[in-house]
């Protein structure tokens, strides 16, 4: 399991100081227990401003992921604070593990009230110690939050298109191709179709729920109606029609096997 860890202070000398003491927490986790060892905690991007976090979600695909957070980015009242920043991050990432790290507890009413969730509150105004022993807590419930999640997150497809990151759930997947334009596929649903960025053969590499039956065809078995054999064709429920290369048969055979419900022609 890997897991991104976002510090943001607009105080560079504490956004630094606080990664330094995130990661002799997370050495002090695996010191204790080797379960540890087995989770990649990576500090990905120590930020000192709002806009600095949001362009580098902007880039970077990030799911699961640790932000520690102060609340007041800015000395302008009327500047975007942490809060903020926490309700854009939930927009990318929906799993956000988010910790407010302030010297000052007025804030946590105003969090409440806007739902943000946060998992936890670290008062800047303790000795190194009692803040790296609460980092290792807080760590430590973030990781068993994600765990959670991941076992009962419905299987999805993520994508990008622009700058907005998209998920869709893969049971409403029937099957993508090759675009017409270069460098794009087209992705076909239940709901419809959408294209985006992105090659056959990466989607392959990432999403173990699809099966690739051609050069040019990613499809989701759970979504196929029938197969004919003699002709090479898959069918799916509305009426559309792929067809699957002669080399694939043994993953058509695989198929067949797991999925039993899919008409055979």
């Amino acid at each position: 399991m890997n897991y991104s860890i976002i510090v943001c202070d607009d105080d560079r000398a504490l956004s630094e100081r606080l990664a330094d003491q995130t990661k002799i927490a997370i050495q002090n986790m695996r010191n204790d227990s080797p379960n540890y060892d087995q989770i990649q905690l990576q500090i990905s991007l120590i930020a000192n401003s709002f806009d600095e976090v949001i362009a580098f979600l902007k880039q970077k695909t990030i799911e699961n992921g640790i932000y520690f957070l102060d609340i007041e980015l800015s000395h302008d009242p009327e500047a975007k604070n942490g809060v903020d920043l926490a309700e854009k991050i939930k927009e990318h990432d929906s799993n956000a593990q988010i910790i407010f790290v302030t010297a000052y507890d007025k804030y946590a009413p105003l969090t409440y009230r806007r739902r943000i969730g946060a998992i936890d509150y670290i008062n800047k105004v303790q000795t190194r110690n009692q803040i790296i022993n609460r980092l290792e807590e807080t760590l430590k419930n973030a990781i068993d939050n994600l765990t959670m999640a991941e076992k009962v997150e419905v299987k999805s497809l993520i994508y990008r298109v622009g700058h907005r990151v998209q998920k869709v759930r893969a049971d409403e997947i029937y099957y993508i191709e090759n675009s017409s334009v270069q460098h794009k596929v087209k992705m076909v649903t239940e709901t419809g179709e959408s294209e985006f960025k992105g090659t056959i053969t990466h989607l392959d590499q990432e999403n173990a729920f699809l099966m690739k039956v051609s050069q040019s065809f990613l499809v989701n078995p759970e979504n196929i109606a029938a197969i004919d054999l003699s002709n090479r064709i898959i069918s799916f429920p509305n009426g559309d029609e792929v067809s699957f290369s002669r080399d694939r048969k043994n993953i058509i055979n695989q198929i067949l096997n797991q999925f039993h419900g899919i008409e055979v022609n």
